[in-house]
């Protein structure tokens, strides 16, 4: 009696003991298990994570999407990181700027690319540059990548607009296609679909702007000082989905003719538009910050480094 007591007993005290040792495992992995809602623009912008989406790479690495929020600029985006609706976003850099200028505690961790923004055109109304000056002008919003192309060709051309005026992207591409507006600078992959209906593209961003900065992955400082582990693996995800474009464009092509409802040739020509370039450069970021500030867009002139936050590795290699 008193052995099978014993027995019973150490049983019990080896099955506490497995118990707990699962609980300190999953305690000490809770970076893992961690659950993050995403925020992306819904355009070819955020490609890599679409691609990381359909192939279940956010699960490869331990992270549990609970939600994607999809905005339809990064303008939109920015404001609901300065919300804190969400912690985690894939951002055009002016827009980050933005909310960082205002005091809002934000921190650049990684790049997707370089470009894709042009100023698209009714040729039947606008056969060159010189017919855009004195013209009224359209853009998604003011501080929008968009917006400071347009600078950038009033700069680059000497010419001067009459007037930059807002509207969303899909409702700009309608106006562009209904003849209302004849000319519009627009994010990828809204100006693929204009040019794909007949619309002129009339400036691109490589034209004027050789190295101009487009998409990174942003996080909420707190977020980060929390969770610096499960920010490394966004990262990597981040990177992941880089090289997926590299390597497979037909399949990256095909998620974002999905994802965005676009034929899958117009998919993959508004991709190749885009540098898909992961290095993080603090001079490009720089330029950005001043080229912002010189045109009273920023209220302060930041410091490049001060925004960025280097976790490891932040190189592919060369761009595609």
């Amino acid at each position: 009696m008193k052995a099978r007591i014993i027995v019973t007993v150490i049983v019990l005290v080896l099955a506490v003991s497995a118990v707990s040792y699962v609980i300190l495992q999953l305690l000490s992995s809770s970076e893992a298990l961690y659950s993050v809602g995403l925020g992306v623009e819904f355009n070819t912008h955020a490609t890599p994570v679409w691609v990381a989406l359909h192939n279940g790479v956010f699960s490869k690495y331990g992270i549990n999407v609970g939600s994607v929020l999809k905005f339809r600029t990064g303008l939109e985006l920015a404001a609901a990181l300065a919300r804190g609706d969400v912690k985690v976003g894939w951002a055009c850099l002016g827009p980050a700027l933005l909310i960082i200028d205002k005091g809002i505690p934000v921190k650049i961790v990684a790049k997707v690319h370089n470009h894709g923004y042009a100023l698209v055109v009714n040729s039947s109304r606008i056969r060159g540059i010189e017919d855009l000056n004195e013209a009224i002008i359209y853009s998604p919003g003011k501080g929008s990548p968009c917006y400071l192309l347009l600078l950038k060709i009033e700069d680059v051309y000497h010419i001067k607009f009459k007037a930059i005026k807002f509207m969303s992207p899909a409702t700009l591409l309608s106006a562009l296609l209904s003849g209302e507006v004849y000319a519009a600078a627009l994010s990828e992959h809204y100006a693929s679909v204009a040019e794909s209906k007949g619309l002129k593209v009339l400036v691109r961003s490589q034209d004027v702007w050789p190295d101009m900065p487009g998409s990174y992955l942003v996080v909420d400082s707190e977020f980060l000082k929390a969770h610096p582990e499960l920010v490394k693996k966004l990262i990597q995800v981040t990177h992941e989905g880089v090289e997926s474009i590299r390597h497979n464009l037909s399949y990256t092509a095909l998620v974002d003719s999905k994802v965005l409802g676009v034929s899958v040739a117009v998919a993959e020509h508004s991709i190749r538009m885009l540098d898909w370039n992961t290095t993080l450069n603090i001079k490009e970021i720089q330029e950005y910050i001043d080229f912002m500030y010189e045109h009273g867009i920023l209220y302060n002139r930041l410091n490049a480094t001060d925004l960025v936050t280097e976790l490891g590795p932040q190189e592919l290699g060369d761009s595609w």
